[in-house]
């Protein structure tokens, strides 16, 4: 269902009379009716001065009317789950209701429960506030009205518009400790922190165009006096380590949402973590469809602020990706597709749903190919699941003010404490399944909670 059938705005403009207006209009005629019938002259004035007044508001709404558009800009079309994405309300046109005080009004906004429903901001030329996004995966932001009222309160003016602006929660990516590296293969104490020495099946230093920022020590003279500029030194390794992430997303029955965006949020702190160790990365969905490949980490060898930037619009990319990952794959239906990491990956690590029997359906094997190092993850809800609508049609609307959600660190504590007792009460555990290590825990749990658990069981 779109935003704008859930809320049931539909764009254009409609001008009415409000209660108060509909009172007046109906008394106008029945004080002059009740003047002329009986001749009570102060009956006829009243009736003229509600008239005026009925005409002062109906001008005042014209003139209201004229110019009045409101133009929605996102700042932030990307953040992570939990955080903030900037939005900037302005009205374009020469509204005279912003500079004159011919009514008063608000701006409503239908947004989707993951943005905090619908609220109100008060009418001004420019209205910077910010959204709570709630859930992976992307928002549109909805319908957006402009109610205005004259200074009488007599006539109301709702002028709903609809754009495409849209906010996508990213998942959110943590930091792995070492030990976690360790116990997923991802950093081995042999190579962590040894720089490539050419030799055997390496490339020595390459030669690349200088580019602003480089250091000057790393300038290659003899390739800059070959082709005549400047070339810079760059180490760069000849064969990169090659890990494929496997994520189920085989729909199941009982799979909260909770589960899916920590499921998704592991595999994008996996996904940095190998990164940044130097491992060209694949993931694959249960299907065995590529949802994103990273490659090794440009920036890593030497100063390079090219290297740097591609690697951030790589990232960007993969968390877009993941993002849009939806757990409803059938495999008994469909069966499992192409494996484009089978056969080449060093590592392997698994992700997916314990409803019962973690990954069941699956031939893990089939997706690690010659792995040596294998680890699966299986998450089960920590608290249950709430409804996100309530189930009982629209909200009351809120309202919203320039830094919405300043006053939420409160609750913010007690959903932590929940976590906490949560992850207090289920512990990680670790056991095997085929030949991969199995570790068990909660949404509650974070990445390297359950990776050091499963070394501590292994020790």
């Amino acid at each position: 269902m779109s935003p704008r059938a859930a809320t049931g705005a539909r764009p254009g403009s409609l001008l009415r009379p409000t209660g108060r207006g509909l009172v007046i209009l109906l008394a106008c005629p029945a004080l002059w009716l009740l003047s002329d019938l009986t001749r009570v002259t102060p009956a006829r004035q009243l009736a003229a001065a509600l008239l005026l007044i009925l005409v002062v508001s109906a001008v005042s709404m014209a003139v209201i009317s004229v110019g009045l558009r409101v133009s929605r800009r996102v700042v932030d079309d990307a953040v992570p789950v939990g955080g903030v994405a900037r939005v900037m309300l302005e009205v374009t046109g020469s509204a005279l209701i912003t500079t004159l005080p011919l009514g008063r009004g608000i701006v409503r906004e239908h947004l989707p429960a993951a943005l905090g429903g619908q609220g109100d901001l008060p009418l001004a030329r420019r209205m910077p506030h910010v959204l709570h996004v709630t859930r992976r995966g992307g928002h549109d932001l909805g319908p957006c009205s402009l109610i205005v009222r004259d200074v009488f309160g007599l006539f109301h003016l709702r002028r709903t518009v609809v754009d495409a602006q849209r906010i996508t929660g990213l998942p959110v990516v943590a930091e792995m400790t070492p030990a976690a590296e360790r116990a997923t293969g991802i950093a081995p104490e042999a190579v962590v922190g040894v720089a490539p020495v050419p030799g055997i099946g390496e490339i020595g230093p390459i030669a690349r165009p200088y580019a602003s920022g480089d250091d000057i020590r790393r300038i290659h003279w003899r390739a800059s006096a070959r082709v005549g500029r400047l070339m810079t030194r760059e180490d760069e390794p000849a064969a990169g380590r090659s890990a494929v992430v496997v994520l189920d997303t085989t729909r199941r029955e009982g799979l909260t949402a909770q589960v899916e965006d920590a499921l998704v949020s592991h595999a994008a702190t996996v996904l940095e973590a190998l990164g940044l160790n130097g491992w060209e990365v694949r993931i694959v969905d249960a299907a065995g469809d590529e949802i994103t490949r990273t490659q090794r980490r440009r920036g890593i060898p030497g100063p390079s602020p090219l290297g740097s930037e591609a690697d951030a619009l790589e990232r960007r990319a993969s968390l877009l990706a993941l993002a849009d990952v939806d757990f409803d794959d059938d495999i008994a239906a469909d069966g499992v597709g192409h494996d484009h990491a089978a056969g080449h990956a060093e590592l392997a690590i698994a992700l997916g749903p314990d409803t019962g029997e973690p990954f069941s359906g699956l031939e893990l094997d089939r997706f690690a190919g010659r792995a040596t190092h294998r680890t699966a993850i299986a998450l089960r809800p920590a608290l249950p699941d709430e409804d996100e609508d309530g189930g009982r049609g629209a909200r009351r609307a809120r309202r919203i003010g320039p830094a919405d959600g300043d006053d939420f660190g409160h609750a913010h504590e007690r959903y932590a404490q929940q976590l906490a007792a949560a992850r207090a009460e289920r512990p990680p555990r670790h056991s095997r399944i085929w030949t991969w290590t199995l570790v068990g825990g909660t949404s509650a749990d974070t990445l390297s909670d359950l990776l050091t658990a499963a070394e501590e069981e292994t020790a």
